[in-house]
């Protein structure tokens, strides 16, 4: 007998298209059938801290911070179609694997990433430095609104940085979130090594006593990357090298 796949999934969204495929997970943009809006949910494969970054986000309300709406679990199983193993309807190859679903507000689907990548192509950047200010400042106030929750993102860059419909700034990806001591920062507690994106983590978080600053020290990367056309990764380790040297 077949068992059930993305039962509550399918009985309340229309699957639209997939959004995103990375290593912890996916997203898909979905219609819900009843209020006919969509919205987007993040699969990943259930594990107890995948469910760090929903409790996280429930407790966020912020305009510069994606929003949550909901969550669940369910099981699925290993199709011959291994592109969308997380949702289908087709027969099972291998035993059933529990799956994180989180739902959330729909953004665009261009993030600050393609932004830069954007501006990198335009012969005229006149307006590139009044756009970069509007930007920073409002990953800045959501950054700030975070850590007045004692928390610390991690993994800051333009990949995670999204834009919603309503063209704000939106922080996304808290899969790496972590609570920060309530010592406002002056003793920073040993913390799990080397969590984030290399290019944009700040030296000390390659160990494990790290604070908020290693956010901080990551918009810096951003902004600098707003304002100035970085050609090739090795531009880009030279920039973080030159900053942490000084």
């Amino acid at each position: 007998m077949k068992p059930k796949i993305c039962e509550y999934l399918f009985r309340h969204f229309d699957y639209v298209e997939e959004l995103g495929k990375g290593a912890f997970g996916r997203v898909v943009k979905v219609k819900d059938k009843l209020v006919e809006k969509y919205y987007a949910i993040k699969i990943i494969r259930w594990n107890e801290k995948a469910l760090r970054e929903p409790m996280v986000l429930s407790d966020l309300e912020h305009p510069n911070i994606i929003r949550y709406f909901s969550c669940w679990t369910e099981y699925s199983g290993y199709q011959s179609d291994s592109t969308d193993e997380s949702c289908s309807t087709q027969s099972f190859t291998g035993s059933p694997k529990k799956y994180l679903y989180i739902q959330m507000e729909l953004c665009d689907t261009r993030t600050l990433l393609d932004w830069i990548e954007d501006w990198y192509t335009k012969k005229s950047n006149s307006k590139r430095r009044e756009e970069s200010l509007t930007i920073a400042q409002q990953m800045v106030g959501g950054i700030e609104y975070i850590h007045s929750k004692k928390l610390i993102h991690r993994d800051l860059k333009p990949a995670n940085i999204l834009f919603g419909q309503d063209t704000k700034v939106k922080i996304g990806d808290f899969g790496l979130v972590t609570a920060e001591n309530d010592d406002d920062d002056k003793s920073p507690i040993k913390r799990t090594e080397e969590k984030g994106t290399p290019s944009y983590m700040a030296p000390e978080q390659k160990g494990k006593n790290y604070g908020r600053k290693v956010d901080i020290f990551a918009l810096g990367l951003i902004y600098f990357e707003l304002l100035w056309k970085i050609s090739s990764c090795y531009e880009k380790r030279s920039n973080v090298l030159s900053l942490t040297i000084h």
